[in-house]
């Protein structure tokens, strides 16, 4: 019987210090899973600030694309406007180009000679508004086409000729507003084209106005002032 205390006791030793050790490591587990939950919340907070800044990106984004789609919209709008529709009335409308500069474009396309008639008119195979300008230098009676929204010479035809021309002025002895107020009262409707010519040895502005399925012709002279109508 005394043999066996020493045992007994060795046992219970034994038994208590496998307690204390399962009870640290139970302690360690425990300290651990607070660290494991404070990583979780970070990574999560990271997620949301790159998600944030992705937003922010694809916001400012969204904004440059619709701010360069409306300067683009705005731009091709003021380009649509620069020149005069198909059926505008020259009566009330005039294009980018004067008729002096048309007449400066064509001289300088073929030379000094003398200018001795200007027309306007809307040209429906070119779809656009135009000036043929005349200008007679030696025996080359030349007819140069300008571009009335771009000043440019589109065309030009000549031939050969023995006759002589008058020279037209578009500031003398009448200016085309005063030959278009002595027009007006006797043409109607939407004025169409008008040209200024020499003509057997008369000068002369000549209106063409268009009412419905009517037409007339409105003709000025310029030093007699006369009035003639063709309908």
């Amino acid at each position: 019987m005394k043999t066996a205390k020493p045992t007994y006791l060795a046992a219970v030793v034994t038994l208590a210090f496998s307690l204390a050790l399962t009870g640290c490591a139970g302690g360690n587990a425990k300290s651990q899973s607070p660290d494991a939950a404070s990583s979780q919340p970070t990574q999560a907070g990271a997620v949301g600030s790159a998600s944030a800044e992705e937003s922010e990106q694809a916001g400012q984004t969204g904004q440059s694309d619709q701010s360069d789609q409306a300067g683009q919209t705005g731009q091709s709008g003021q380009t649509g406007q620069s020149g005069l529709s198909a059926d505008a009335d020259l009566s009330r409308a005039q294009p980018q180009v004067t008729p002096e500069d048309a007449i400066t474009a064509a001289q300088t396309d073929v030379g000094d000679g003398t200018v001795h008639a200007i027309e306007l008119d809307h040209d429906r195979r070119d779809d656009a508004w135009q000036y043929e300008v005349k200008i007679l230098s030696g025996t080359t009676d030349y007819d140069v086409t300008v571009d009335a929204d771009s000043g440019d010479v589109v065309g030009r035809d000549e031939d050969t000729t023995d006759d002589s021309e008058q020279a037209i002025d578009l500031s003398a002895p009448m200016t085309f507003d005063e030959a278009l107020g002595l027009a007006a009262g006797q043409g109607t409707g939407r004025l169409t084209s008008w040209k200024l010519e020499s003509d057997d040895g008369r000068v002369e502005y000549q209106f063409d106005y268009e009412d419905g399925s009517a037409d007339t012709e409105v003709t000025v002279d310029v030093n007699s002032k006369k009035v003639t109508v063709d309908n």
